[in-house]
This record gives C-alpha cells, structure tokens and sequence, in this order.
C-alpha cells in the first residue's frame, strides 16, 4: 500500500493491476496518482500476482483473478475496504475486466480505469517485423493450438517463442495461444473485432469505465484508429447506454504515460472519475444486472423465446435500459423498439382528424399494436429462422420495414420496448397478453417531461418553445395514459431510487 502506515485509513482503494513483466511500482504515474487520490480518501494498492514479473508467460486472466478475490477479500476483512476501483494498465485491463465477469469480490468493484488498453495480438505487429519472425510466430501459433488440443496447454513453448514478445522468459502453449489468437481470452480490444464480438468480450461491464488511450503508444500499430477504437469499445460496454463511460485521448507520453504532461492529464482524469463516484454522479448497474440474470434464467425455462415488454413513461430510461440489458444478455437478447410501429405520416395525413394526429403522434392511437402482435406472433407460433422487425428512422420521421432481424437459432430473448405494451384499452389488450413478463419503469413525471424537452432540442424546424409547449401538451397527456397500466406490471423498477419492488 502507498502512503505511511500512519495515514492508512479509508474505506475506499484503488487497486492497480499491470501488465506483462509489470511489479510494484512499474508504473510511473502511480506514486503521483496515490498522492492525488489520497486528499480524497482513497487508499491505493499494487498487488504481486502470478502474473506480475517474469510470471506473465505461465500465468492467466483467471489466476489474476483468483490474486484479486484473495486481495480484496484480505483489504474488506483486514483493511476495512468496502468499495474499490480497479485500474488496469496495458495487459491488467483484460485482468479488470475478466475480474468483473468471474470475481467472487466483483460486488466491491465500483469502477474500472483501463489504461492502454491495447491487443496483445496487434501489438506483435507494431513494430518493423521480418519475414523470419512473422513465419516463427505463426509456426509457434500452430504449435500452441496443437499443444492445447493434446491438454498440454500448460507446459512451456521455446524460448524463442517468448523472445516475439521481448522478454526470454518463459511462456506456456496456453498463454501464447491467448496472447496471439483472434478471439482468445486475452483478446479483448483488438481493432478488428466486430461490434458483436466486442460486445461478447465487453458487454458484462456494468461499472463505470474510464479509458485512457495514448495517441502516441508504441504497442500501437499505424493501422489501428485508437480514438475510433475506444468509442467502439465504450459503446459495447453495459455501461455505455447509462452513460457511465468516461475516456481520455493521452496526446503524449507512450503505453506507459511516461511524459510529465501525460502523466497530469491522467491523474487529473483519474481523480475526477474517483470524485464522480464518491458524488454518486456514476453508479453500478445493480437492478440492471440482477434483473438480466433473472430474465436469463426465465429463459433457459421456457420452451421457446421469452418474450419482455418494458413500459414506462416518455422519458421513464425504457431506451437506456433496454441497451443495458441487451449488452448484459449478448447476444441472446433481441430488442423491438415499440417506435417501429409508429402509423406511417401518410397514413397519419390521410385521417379525417390528420393535422391533430400528427401534432399527437405518439398518442396510443397513433401507433399500430395489431402489426407488432402479428410479428410476434410470428415469433412465438412460427419456424421460420428469421423474422424480420421494422425500426424508426428519425432521418426520415418513418418506420423503416425490414431492419432488426431475430433469428431463432440465436435469440432466447425478445424484449419489446415502449410507452403503451400494458394497456389494455383500444386495441392494446391483445398485445399484452403475449408477454411472459412485463416490467413498468417508474419515475417522477416532472423529471420524466424535463428530460423529453431536452432530448427534443435535437428536432429540427421547432423553436424551444414549441417543444416545451408540445410536450406539455402532448407527451404529458400520453404519460398519464401510460402511468394507467402500472398494475399490470409483474415487476415495478423504482428507477429514480435505484430499487425495484414486486
């Protein structure tokens, strides 16, 4: 621990987990970002893991972990530690976020900063490469797969395996075949990863999540776009939709923040991030995931999808919730916005009331329940592999057929969101009997409409006071209309109190 013995006191600790070859103060922002932290109350941890020194090359994401649930079950009991943050450097972001997933001590983990987190596999490639090494690696690459296949992943490759990475220590087939293989344990921020594989590796974030990315690390090939991929990152995250992702663009100071510049803009985001927190400004995503574990078990029990309505008021987080759970649930969860079922404008136009119809569109009549019952009808009654959903394209103001597609071999999941899936006047009843579960966002209406007016600056061709006097108008009117079928809810989320209640 950091600090004389005298001033260790606190309940809240940053534990600092680096990377490949890393030992206690390897890193050289650490003593500065202790100090910093500590005019806030927080103590800060390095640990020595399996993996830390020359033990990288036989260690694991899951011995890291197991180091971390022994650290934090000793800092709770022997320390008084309750609430922690995490901070990865280089490879010690995959030891963060694997932690998240599989910890027996995740429930202490109130964020993760991920420092340089950058692939493994790609970094091989950062530097000038001759035709002689590019030929050993795959070779070695080859060896290890086979290596593991025959359950010897634990015994050690040539030394010349080791030295593709720098260091002659020694590596394990395992280890090498993590490090270097597309979609292995340890590769978790690779470029080229698609948005649904990143989602597989970064989806179970639901803390807040600081990335601090250099623009000038070394470990960094020319290819890779690292601004572009910390927000593909960010946005695969739990995390991103509650907006619970922070990043920071480093513009010097190289994979370990070894600039004097570097190192301050860190420690200020660092410290920033640690007060937001301590703020309550940034949460965990508690309710969210136990109501995703819940739903995930409601599934595995049923004999075809499960089918979710989640309702609530405009404004109530129906969006934002539903693009937590879909992250948390990747990639069982398939999402139904129920604003694909909006009446088309020139339906709306064709109406004897039309100019009244459009200015409330978004009104229960203004929608189409008995189009949405038919797809999911489809769903539930139908084999077909794919059914296909309409979603709303706000360039056009239009429902847009044909976009989300679920596929059956695939989705245990369909979780439709949207204002009037309870109701069960006008034409809504037929729908809500088609859901297996049904969850009500609840929320303070005045919050609800402050939060539509300002999401509603973004339409163009309205003055601000138009929207305000539409939303008084029209989204409050279909508020109460929805806060109607509150009781048909098997479960109530008291969102504004963080709570939910049956």
């Amino acid at each position: 621990e950091s600090g004389d013995p005298g001033d260790r006191l606190g309940s809240k600790a940053l534990v600092c987990v680096g990377g490949l070859t890393d030992g206690l103060l390897s890193l050289r922002y650490l003593p500065n970002l202790a100090k910093a932290l500590k005019t806030l109350g927080w103590r800060t941890f390095q640990p020595v893991l399996q993996s830390s020194y020359r033990g990288w090359g036989f260690g694991s994401l899951q011995d890291d972990a197991e180091g971390l649930d022994k650290l934090l079950s000793f800092l709770e009991t022997n320390r008084g530690i309750s609430k922690v943050v995490v901070l990865g450097s280089s490879t010690g972001c995959q030891d963060a976020v694997h932690f998240l997933k599989v910890g027996m001590k995740k429930s202490l983990v109130h964020g993760i900063v991920l420092q340089a987190p950058v692939s493994d596999r790609e970094a091989l490639l950062a530097e000038q490469r001759s035709e002689d090494e590019l030929t050993q690696l795959e070779r070695f690459k080859q060896v290890a797969s086979q290596m593991i296949s025959e359950g010897k992943g634990s015994e050690v490759l040539p030394r010349s395996a080791c030295q593709l990475f720098g260091p002659p220590d020694v590596i394990t087939a395992y280890r090498f075949d993590s490090l270097t293989r597309r979609m292995a344990d340890d590769d978790m921020f690779s470029s080229d990863l698609t948005e649904s594989e990143l989602r597989e590796k970064l989806g179970h974030v639901n803390v807040p999540c600081l990335l601090a990315i250099s623009a000038d690390d070394e470990y960094v090939p020319p290819f890779v776009d690292s601004t572009a991929l910390c927000h593909r990152m960010a946005n695969a995250m739990a995390a991103f939709p509650a907006n619970l992702t922070r990043s920071v663009i480093l513009p010097n100071g190289g994979h370990g923040v070894r600039s004097p510049e570097g190192q301050a803009q860190f420690i200020n985001a660092v410290t920033d991030f640690v007060s937001d927190l301590d703020q309550k400004l940034l949460r965990r995503l508690d309710w969210e995931t136990a109501l995703a574990a819940d739903l995930q078990d409601r599934a595995a029990a049923c004999g075809r999808p499960l089918l979710v309505a989640l309702a609530g008021m405009p404004g109530a987080g129906k969006s934002t919730t539903s693009g937590v759970l879909r992250r948390l649930l990747h990639p069982k969860c398939f999402v139904v916005p129920l604003d694909g079922f909006h009446v088309p404008l020139q339906s709306l136009r064709s109406r004897p009331d039309a100019d009244d119809a459009v200015y409330r569109r978004g009104a229960a009549d203004t929608f189409d329940p008995e189009g949405l019952c038919e797809k999911l009808r489809q769903v539930v009654e139908g084999q077909e592999p794919k059914v296909w959903f309409p979603d709303f394209d706000h360039a056009v103001g239009d429902p847009v057929d044909d976009t989300l597609c679920f596929e059956r071999s695939l989705h245990r999941i369909v979780l439709v969101e949207g204002l009037y899936l309870l109701r069960q006047q006008d034409g809504w009843g037929s729908l809500a009997d088609f859901f297996d579960y049904k969850i009500y966002l609840e929320a303070d209406l005045e919050e609800c409409i402050a939060r539509v007016k300002e999401r509603n600056k973004a339409i163009p061709g309205y003055t601000p006071e138009e929207i305000d006097r539409r939303c008084d108008e029209v989204d409050r009117a279909n508020a109460k209309v929805v806060q109607e079928s509150v009781n048909q809810a098997d479960l109530i989320v008291q969102t504004d109190l963080d709570k939910a209640s049956r």
